[in-house]
């Protein structure tokens, strides 16, 4: 299934995913401060204090809001005009500290892209996942053998937590195994072959 999610909603798991929604503003911030370290712990504060709001036991009220999280970091990486020092140290610092939250509380999510990238756009989606915490698995990288790259997948999401399998051309096709994946390993997988600027996003599972 296909879904939107109104991020507007003011409710804790909302809230918590104000730093990854506020992406580009909160890098201006530091950007115009100089400073590297006082907006990414007002940030990293507000997300504590929000999940601080959602028991333990209730984690199913996050799934959804998990599920795009990694699509709505894809997003905004589209559309940065440039990237810099800042929007580094904010991947790793605040974003870093939003996906181990999630981790805490059990959830792993695994996002699936199969969108036409440029090169220094791939790079660049490659990078900032992982300064965020989650690791990126590309063919044109990692290999084009299937049985290698599952592995990594599965070792990604049994250790790490949060995984991306990203396919930016159409030198292989493993979409399907790659999806199918998301019934071996329980997690919250998502599914993107439209363009960044279309909202919807397709839902594999939520476990």
């Amino acid at each position: 299934m296909q879904f939107n999610i109104d991020m507007r909603d003011p409710t804790p798991e909302s809230e918590s995913m104000d730093c990854l929604v506020a992406f580009p503003a909160f890098i201006e911030k530091m950007r115009q401060a100089g400073d590297e370290v006082y907006w990414p712990q007002i940030v990293t504060d507000s997300i504590q204090a929000a999940f601080d709001k959602i028991p333990f036991s209730e984690v199913d009220s996050l799934k959804l809001m998990a599920g795009s999280a990694q699509d709505t970091l894809y997003r905004h990486i589209m559309q940065l005009s440039f990237i810099d020092g800042y929007t580094y140290s904010y991947c790793l610092k605040v974003l870093r500290y939003f996906f181990s939250q999630l981790t805490a509380r059990g959830i792993r999510t695994y996002y699936v892209l199969d969108n036409t990238l440029r090169e220094d756009r791939l790079i660049a989606t490659l990078e900032l996942f992982a300064e965020s915490g989650i690791l990126p698995i590309c063919p044109r990288y990692d290999g084009f053998d299937w049985e290698v790259l599952s592995t990594r997948i599965r070792a990604g999401l049994d250790h790490i937590g949060h995984v991306a399998y990203i396919e930016p051309d159409n030198e292989v096709n493993y979409l399907s195994e790659a999806k199918q994946m998301a019934s071996d390993v329980p997690c919250v997988a998502t599914f993107r072959n439209l363009a960044p600027d279309d909202p919807r996003l397709t839902v594999i599972s939520i476990q």
